[in-house]
C-alpha cells in the first residue's frame, strides 16, 4: 500500500472514530432526557394513585415515596435519573399538577410532566355522563 493511501485510510479511520464517539455521546444525552421523561410519567401515575386514595394531588415527593415499598430506594432511583440538586418541583393547581425536574444530561435539560392525562379524541367522543347519557360534543 502506498504512503498516500495509508494516510487516507488513517484519516478515514479517525473520522469514523470521531463520528462514532459523537453519535454515542448524542445517544447518551437523548437517552438521559428520555429516561427523565419516563420517571416523571411514573411520578404522574403515582400522583393519580395518590388522588384516588387521598382525594387530592400532592406537592410533596415524600408522600409519593411513601407509596413505594422502599422509600430510600425510591429517592435513590430518582436521584440516579434526575439532577435533584439542579431543581425539582411538584406544583398543584386545583384539578391539575405539574412536575418539573432536570435530566442528568450535560445541559441539565428541564423536563416537565403535566397531568391529569388528557382524554383522547376517540375516548372523548364516547364519554358518558354519570347518569349514563352521552356527553355533549363540543
Amino acid at each position: 500500500m502506498s504512503r498516500a493511501r495509508l494516510k487516507i485510510a488513517a484519516a478515514a479511520l479517525a473520522v469514523a472514530l470521531v463520528a462514532l464517539w459523537s453519535f454515542g455521546r448524542l445517544y447518551r444525552e437523548l437517552k438521559a432526557v428520555e429516561d427523565a421523561h419516563e420517571v416523571l410519567a411514573a411520578l404522574g401515575r403515582m400522583q393519580e394513585a395518590h388522588r384516588r386514595v387521598q382525594g387530592v394531588y400532592t406537592e410533596d415527593v415524600s408522600a409519593l415515596a411513601d407509596m413505594s415499598d422502599d422509600w430510600g430506594g425510591f429517592m435513590k432511583s430518582l436521584n440516579k435519573v434526575l439532577d435533584l440538586r439542579a431543581g425539582f418541583e411538584i406544583s398543584v393547581s386545583g384539578p391539575s399538577y405539574r412536575i418539573t425536574a432536570h435530566a442528568r444530561d450535560r445541559r441539565s435539560s428541564v423536563v416537565v410532566f403535566e397531568g391529569p392525562p388528557k382524554i383522547g379524541m376517540a375516548a372523548a367522543s364516547s364519554a358518558k355522563l354519570s347518569d349514563g347519557r352521552a356527553a355533549p360534543s363540543r
